[in-house]
């Protein structure tokens, strides 16, 4: 037995445990849970030690502690029986709140480590909530769920957290069917036993002794089952309990498909009933007893249910060396084909599949290829069979890639946002090709022509009618676990239970996640006539989550050649999809080494600072009019025409430009100089139309930019005027001036005549 390190991911936090090798992690974990310590097989070797009588007694039971066969519990969870139904619903609805109330503590502490832990900055800035404005909120959701300064300075630190929880922490109560209230306590909190009669239910109620398992499928092999090494690990069992230990035998369902026994059959009852009176009649000397009750712990440390349940079907779920899942042939389908004289290798593919797409009906390489798939997104689809049930598993986006599915197949953000996108269904595959693809490369899942083989039709009848053949050889009466639907009402508990012969337990299924109710709006009583209260002006905190904004890959923006007092500046600015600046780039020609480093490190600081979030108009506010050398004169942007420094040129231009500042632009061809004084008229701006090429970046827009766009001028005379309401734009000169002038229409700027077609002059 190889024994080894590994780690586990709790639900809090990551454990390093010495476990034997193939065991699973949610074996390894349930162990640990018994042992209580990372040294899993000293602690075994440990207490089979103390629990048997002989040193060859211990070595053998921690042996077959560490192979899985045998597991050892705790107390065995007593029923009561001197509540009434009514009151022990009130009881249950009272602990499920309160059950309620300590996940959301949980929650909440645990999102307070998690805003430690993805926090992008220093440790001490992170675990402070002053500093990390997602911690301080996430602490103080804790504090108001109830968790005190220390649990969550305990959260901060990295200390886990965590309640006490099992599938069923309040006891069970036991009551015959026909008691007043039963049927409603049932149906309300899954945790009433139904018995036939007032006697089923006091012995139920005197079932808390210790208990145990034995794995029934670790003494099957091609030769058999291992009677005289199972009745060895029957007696290592009784005498680690002692007297009144209480015996659960997992995976009957498995044990009876190895034998090629259906097991809603004549065959399977008689079976099992067999197997249980010989337990029964072994263990009676010893004072212990056999049941067929639900243990979830002793289920998980052995692999298998303990209620004598059907089996699960013929695939199981094993973990690689890696840690990820891979469907395989149960072993308790292995042995029953080989049993049957079924040919092994046909059953495989008929249940796991091919594992490719080499001969797919329908669905072969050249079809994804037809459809536009290429090698690398077939390859991820192919290393991923494996590892899913289904075909639209294997094709996920997160699979083949979200930008091939976007960009090739045409979806949509909101069809990638869509857990059950169908990336096959969207690439035009049927559905009938999709299904003779999945039963190729993934199979079918199970043979049809092998009953035994078949758990899908077994229902409760077959169960109940299991339970009862055993019932005679047990020490305490079989209870039925009783699945039903979210849905089901008190008639059809009813109608479940008619004729049950052995104790049934009615469990409802979770609600489902999307239920909703339809309630009706709000309306607003009427009140009296009140004086209204006083005004009050109430200050309110703004706080951002200190998160960065990427920018994307391929951005928009531009780069603006100046010269301040002489001295050439390029200042380049790089934009969000939205238009929003986020970076910034300054480089100056001919500057020493020391200033240009400067005022690149500046570029930086001040691009960190608004992609985190701070506004421009704090940058501008702060740095325009900052005086310094150099200064003077601007030459180069037509819209700020003189600075007091390179800061004060560089926020005055961005100021204009993205936030619509024209206060901070000198447009006037004068402009001012460094100590305000103007320079004289300068020439008119060109009136000219200009080319949409001097103002769209076609490298951007990889040409979707044409050449023949253009900006035409608008004269200023034209702004304001006191022009008809039915003024029209001249085609020639571009001016709001075409108005009616007798019989026809004309420009009042250039004369050009308009019409069905416009007449120049002259």
């Amino acid at each position: 037995m190889i024994i080894e390190a590994r780690t586990l991911e709790l639900a809090a936090r990551e454990v390093q445990v010495t476990a034997p090798a193939q065991w699973t992690d949610a074996q390894a974990e349930a162990w640990l849970a018994w042992a209580g310590d990372p040294d899993i097989p000293a602690t075994i070797r440990g207490r089979a030690a103390s629990l048997t009588q002989t040193k060859a007694s211990g070595v053998a039971l921690a042996e077959a502690m560490l192979a899985s066969r045998i597991a050892l519990g705790g107390l065995a969870r007593q029923a009561l029986t001197d509540l009434s139904p009514t009151a022990f619903m009130a009881r249950h609805r009272a602990w499920a709140l309160r059950g309620a109330a300590l996940a959301t503590l949980a929650a909440r502490l645990e999102g307070v480590t998690d805003a430690v832990r993805r926090c992008d900055g220093p440790l001490e800035a992170c675990a402070d909530p002053r500093a990390n404005a997602v911690l301080g909120r996430t602490a103080r959701a804790a504090r108001d769920a109830g968790a005190s300064d220390a649990m969550i300075l305990d959260a901060i630190v990295g200390a886990s957290f965590g309640c006490e929880t099992s599938e069923d922490p309040e006891p069970l109560l036991a009551c015959a069917a026909v008691a007043p209230g039963a049927l409603e306590a049932a149906w309300a909190t899954g945790a009433v036993i139904l018995a036939p009669d007032e006697i089923c239910a006091a012995s139920l109620a005197n079932c808390g002794q210790p208990r145990a398992g034995v794995a029934l499928m670790a003494f099957m092999s091609e030769a058999g089952f291992d009677q005289p090494g199972f009745d060895t690990a029957l007696k290592l069992v009784a005498e680690a309990l002692g007297s009144g230990g209480i015996v659960g035998l997992a995976g009957v369902g498995d044990w009876l498909a190895a034998q090629t026994l259906p097991y809603d059959s004549d065959s399977a009852r008689g079976a099992a009933a067999e197997l249980y009176g010989h337990c029964g009649d072994l263990l009676r000397d010893t004072g212990c007893g056999v049941v067929a009750l639900q243990d979830a712990d002793l289920a998980l440390m052995l692999g298998g249910s303990l209620s004598a349940g059907p089996w699960s079907g013929p695939t199981v779920i094993a973990e690689t060396a890696d840690g990820r899942q891979v469907r395989m042939l149960a072993p308790a389908a292995v042995l029953g084909l080989a049993g049957a004289g079924l040919e092994p290798e046909a059953a495989r593919l008929a249940v796991l599949g091919h594992g490719d797409f080499d001969a797919a009906p329908g669905l072969d390489r050249t079809a994804l290829i037809a459809r536009g798939f290429t090698a690398p997104e077939i390859s991820a689809a192919q290393a991923e069979l494996p590892f899913v049930a289904t075909l639209a598993a294997a094709f996920a986006p997160t699979v083949i890639g979200e930008g091939f599915v976007r960009d090739v197949l045409g979806a949509t953000p909101e069809m990638l946002a869509d857990p059950g996108l169908d990336v096959l269904a969207l690439a035009g595959f049927s559905a009938a090709d999709i299904a003779a693809a999945h039963a190729h490369a993934l199979g079918g899942g199970g043979l049809g022509h092998t009953a035994f083989l078949h758990p899908d039709d077994i229902g409760p009848q077959a169960r109940a009618a299991l339970l009862t053949a055993m019932a005679p050889h047990i020490s305490i009466p079989p209870v039925l676990d009783l699945p039903l639907a979210y849905s089901a009402d008190l008639a059809s508990v009813r109608a479940a239970i008619a004729g049950a012969t052995v104790a049934v337990r009615p469990r409802r299924d979770a609600p489902p996640f999307d239920l909703r109710l339809d309630l009706p709006e709000a309306t607003e009583p009427r009140a009296e006539r009140q004086t209204p209260p006083p005004e009050r002006v109430v200050e309110r905190i703004v706080e951002r989550d200190r998160t960065r904004r990427k920018l994307p890959d391929r951005r928009k923006g531009y780069i603006q050649k100046a010269a301040v007092g002489g001295h050439k500046v390029y200042l380049h600015t790089g934009e969000y999809d939205d238009g929003e600046l986020g970076e910034i780039f300054i480089d100056m020609h001919k500057e020493g080494a020391a200033f240009r480093s400067l005022m690149n490190n500046f570029a930086i600081g001040v691009s960190i600072g608004l992609q985190y979030g701070v506004p421009l108009e704090e940058f501008v506010d702060a740095f325009v009019f900052t005086r310094f050398e150099p200064a003077g004169p601007v030459t180069g942007n037509d819209s700020v025409k003189s600075a007091t420094s390179i800061l004060d040129y560089l926020f005055r231009e961005l100021g204009v430009s993205y936030l619509g500042r024209n206060d901070l632009a000198t447009a006037d061809a004068a402009g001012l100089t460094a100590d305000g004084l103007g320079r004289g008229k300068a020439d008119s701006a060109d009136d000219e139309p200009q080319s949409a090429s001097r103002f769209i970046s076609r490298g951007f827009s990889r040409g979707a930019a044409p050449d023949n766009l253009v900006f035409l001028p608008t004269p200023v005379r034209a702004i304001g005027a006191n022009l008809p309401e039915a003024a029209d734009v001249c085609a020639a000169c571009g001016d709001i001036a075409v108005v009616e002038r007798g019989n026809s229409r004309a420009c009042a700027t250039c004369g050009a005549r308009a019409g069905d077609s416009l007449t120049l002059p002259g």
